[in-house]
């Protein structure tokens, strides 16, 4: 990756080098580089963006693409979303764009939607020592520092950069003039692999204490480390992580874990020691190697899966996350069950650890209700699964929603629980059907999809294809499927 970014960052390196040092005795420091110095293409830049920031130059207002966009990019990595801030109020960009809104509680911004694309665009931020009577008007802190809210807007380039957490992400592109902006060194750390704070880190830490967490995401994601006075305070104020709100928690933890990064990003926290912070329950299990073993190899899988664009999702992770915790309050629980006159059911049983391990977790992290009522049905689906004996019942297993996240799951179990592996064997010709069948439905929906605007007969025809193609095996299980559907609403055969 670094490779990507020295080809052009070695021609100037003196130049970067001298630019460090004025940031680190001044602050802060200009540096431009102009097109061509840089690798950077308008054609880069998604067109919708380009129209956002066109249409705000044209109204007279200052806008670029900044941050984490600008980072990838630089560095070979295809960015999830483009960024634009503007020297123009939020109210001043609903007037330039009628199709957008504001969102945002601490700091407001404005969604600008274009079917289905979100571009989002910040006001220029103020730096911290703006003008008093601004700041008192508009920026709200906690008792501890953290800021609740900052809509104090600033009034240039530079002030706004003050005001970004890391140097990598303070990066602005002019898709007029073709220039790379840099007022904090951000290419000079970008060109070493750093992660460093803009400003002093532990005062940045106090004002929003996501900033420790994104560090070490950034870390994880890119391969990059942290700086030494950027690393320091982590460990003094992971505390401060409990102040921020459990529903911003949520988002954060699956930014973590589910885009491809999520065993570096395990690794980083348990050194960091705010693996206990995020996931209060875990406490009794962070010496337990065997855990921690099973938790990497269900990560390394998850990664696996994102580089190959699957969809990792919440109740996946948190049940794997959560399986020991889980474990140990269901066998409690079936130990007390087993001295009542009477006893519960095993869904019963499952039912109840979940809920009070969703209890302990959601002061941290505030599940929805959707996906810990997936949890729960993927850790019900763990005990079911031992049941092979009644065909009925294993068929009904098979047949479930989540049959095969939780066979997911119970196959990595098996790795670290021996007793599982026959199991699992035994559930492998269901799970390939399953997965099959899910292809095919998908296929079919890919298929509808692409034939909506046509003709009713031709769209008939071509699904008459498709369905043409199935085999034998496939077109049978359907039929069946039909029938059981059609005998349990009593329709004729």
């Amino acid at each position: 990756m670094r490779s990507k970014i020295l080809a052009f960052l070695e021609k100037i390196q003196d130049q970067l080098t001298r630019n460090h040092e004025q940031v680190k005795r001044k602050g802060h420091a200009k540096l431009v580089l102009k097109k061509g110095q840089h690798p950077l293409q308008l054609s880069q830049i998604p067109r919708n963006v380009q129209k956002v920031v066109n249409a705000l130059q044209k109204a007279g207002y200052e806008a670029y693409v900044v941050g984490g966009c600008i980072r990838d990019l630089l560095i070979g990595k295809q960015p999830k979303d483009f960024d634009v801030c503007t020297s123009a109020t939020p109210e001043q960009v609903r007037r330039v764009f009628r199709n957008s809104r504001f969102i945002g509680r601490r700091f407001k911004i404005v969604h600008v939607v274009f079917d289905g694309e979100i571009i989002e665009v910040t006001t220029f931020r103020s730096s911290a020592d703006a003008d008093v009577r601004r700041r008192n008007s508009e920026r709200v802190s906690s008792e501890s520092g953290m800021l609740v809210r900052d809509n104090v807007y600033g009034r240039n380039l530079e002030e706004d950069a003050q005001r970004r957490d890391f140097t990598i992400n303070a990066l602005y592109y002019d898709l007029r003039s073709g220039e790379l902006i840099d007022f904090h060194g951000g290419l000079h750390d970008l060109s070493l692999g750093i992660i460093d704070a803009i400003g002093d880190a532990e005062v940045r830490y106090h004002e929003d204490p996501v900033r420790m967490i994104r560090a070490l995401r950034f870390c994880a994601k890119l391969g990059f480390k942290l700086a030494e006075r950027t690393a320091e305070p982590i460990g003094r104020l992971a505390a401060s992580l409990r102040e921020v709100s459990n529903a911003r928690m949520y988002d954060e933890i699956n930014k973590m874990f589910l885009t491809g990064h999520g065993l570096q990003s395990y690794r980083i926290l348990r050194r960091y020691h705010l693996l206990e912070i995020l996931f209060p329950a875990l406490r009794e299990f962070l010496d337990n190697e065997v855990y921690h073993s099973f938790v990497e190899y269900a990560l390394s899988s998850s990664d696996m899966r994102y580089t190959q664009n699957k969809r990792n999702m919440p109740h996946f992770l948190f049940a794997v996350m959560l399986w020991a915790r889980f474990q140990k309050e269901f066998y409690a629980l079936q130990r007390l069950n087993d001295s009542l006159t009477v006893s519960l059911s095993l869904r019963d049983l499952a039912a109840r650890a979940c809920t009070r391990i969703v209890r302990e977790q959601n002061p941290v992290t505030a599940i929805p209700l959707g996906t810990v009522e997936s949890i729960r049905s993927m850790w019900t689906l763990q005990l079911m699964l031992l049941e092979i004996d009644n065909e009925q019942l294993v068929r009904q297993i098979a047949e479930q929603h989540l049959f095969r996240g939780a066979f997911d799951i119970f196959r990595l179990r098996a790795q670290f629980e021996p007793y599982l592996k026959p199991y699992a064997q035994f559930w492998e010709p269901y799970y390939a059907r399953s997965a099959e069948s899910a292809r095919r439905q998908q296929e079919m929906r890919n298929l509808r999809e692409q034939t909506r605007d046509l003709p009713k007969r031709s769209r008939t025809e071509l699904e008459g294809q498709f369905f043409s193609s199935e085999s034998a095996a496939e077109r049978q299980d359907r039929l069946e499927k039909a029938r059981a559907w059609r005998a349990a609403m009593n329709l004729a055969p």
